[in-house]
């Protein structure tokens, strides 16, 4: 059993913890003048984590935030996930055109290791323009934010209207809340696009890294940090059930509507990575736009338990970002086990995905615990 600073090795079995914490960007084009100058805090991505390294989960927040506030990007309609600094984009769009857009407001994202753009061009049937005036846009969007319940503890408000292009200013809690507010925007029939001068906390605050309570169906509605708590909880789900693929899923939620896209080996695997996300916890719905594609069997490489666990722990020890992580690791029969504890259920995501990604691991086990007092503890 070998030991270090992040990580100290012993036996473990694992309960799903829902959240997840991410950051906001803005692109704002030079067109518009005045949006310039967005306050929004330093886009360094060393200010989404202690350690210096930007969490997958922090650059998927900016990217959403970027192609919302992007020229000529159907944000609503693009999905998003990363994995180990590899951002997913999945959906449709109009035009060849809004596919190159999304894809440079992505890469434009500080910390992205670089950008899969799956996005399929699906001309959309001609629909009537909403014009709106100035003053009556200004209107809706206000009346938009003020119905939104997750917004009420940020003050959020229509700086100006130019012509369709919304331009909001005022103070968020968290960066959960100022990506709401622009999505909220965004929303509203007759905007053309959304920038902000919006303050929030360019790092994660408590809220967003977990939620103390149950999880209802309205979770949603009351907190605007909700999907990132179910993306969260949906992929340590996955890793924990040895049953389901480990390889290829991404997941994005939106409103409690989890999204599934990505490729998996048969329709036993599609089946069982749904019904596994169902199970979880304020997830309303399930859309599955996973992929069958078959692959070919590869012969089983026996691995020492031994090599194995020194191989996890090497993982482990060598990210930063589980610095202040007291994990334990056994490997028996190929099935590792982790246990102790981490300071967020950010930092279980990174322990469970490197765990399960490493060579000759067949399952897992998971029993750590999340929050300070447990890691101070050891």
């Amino acid at each position: 059993m070998s030991t270090s600073s992040a990580a100290e090795r012993v036996l473990g079995a694992g309960t799903p913890f829902l959240a997840l914490v991410a950051g906001a960007a803005f692109l704002v084009g030079a067109a518009w003048a005045h949006a310039q100058g967005i306050e929004t805090g330093s886009d360094d991505p060393t200010s989404s984590a202690s350690d210096g390294e930007p969490s997958d989960a922090w650059i998927t927040t900016k990217v959403k935030a970027a192609l919302i506030t992007a020229e000529d990007v159907p944000a609503t309609s693009v999905q998003v996930d990363t994995v180990d600094g590899l951002v997913t984009l999945h959906g449709s769009v109009a035009t060849a055109t809004e596919k190159a857009n999304a894809e440079a407001a992505a890469r434009s994202v500080q910390g992205m290791r670089e950008v899969r753009n799956l996005l399929q061009v699906v001309p959309a049937p001609a629909q009537a323009v909403v014009e709106l005036s100035d003053e009556a846009l200004s209107k809706s969007v206000t009346e938009a934010l003020a119905r939104d319940a997750a917004l009420a503890d940020s003050q959020i408000t229509v700086l100006s209207v130019n012509k369709g292009l919304v331009l909001l200013s005022g103070t968020a809690k968290s960066l959960s809340d100022h990506v709401r507010a622009l999505e909220d925007a965004s929303q509203v029939a007759g905007v053309k696009r959304v920038a902000s001068q919006i303050k929030s906390p360019v790092q994660f605050v408590d809220s967003e890294l977990w939620h103390d309570g149950e999880y209802e169906l309205d979770l949603s509605e009351r907190f605007a940090a909700s999907d990132l708590w179910i993306t969260t909880a949906v992929k340590s789900q996955l890793l924990s059930t040895n049953y389901t693929p480990t390889y290829g899923i991404n997941v994005d939620t939106r409103r409690g509507q989890v999204t599934l896209f990505g490729v998996v080996d048969s329709k036993d695997a599609k089946d069982a990575v749904v019904a596994e996300t169902r199970k979880v916890p304020g997830v309303r719905g399930v859309v599955d736009a996973l992929q069958v594609v078959p692959s070919e069997k590869e012969s089983a490489v026996a691995e020492k338990d031994e090599a194995i666990q020194a191989a996890v722990a090497k993982r482990i020890d060598a990210d930063r970002r589980l610095a202040d992580a007291r994990i334990v690791v056994e490997v028996k029969n190929g099935v590792a086990r982790l246990s102790g504890s981490v300071l967020s259920p950010l930092d279980r995501l990174t322990a469970l995905t490197l765990t399960r990604t490493t060579r000759g691991v067949r399952s897992l086990v998971d029993e750590l615990k999340v929050g300070p007092r447990e890691a101070s503890a050891l």
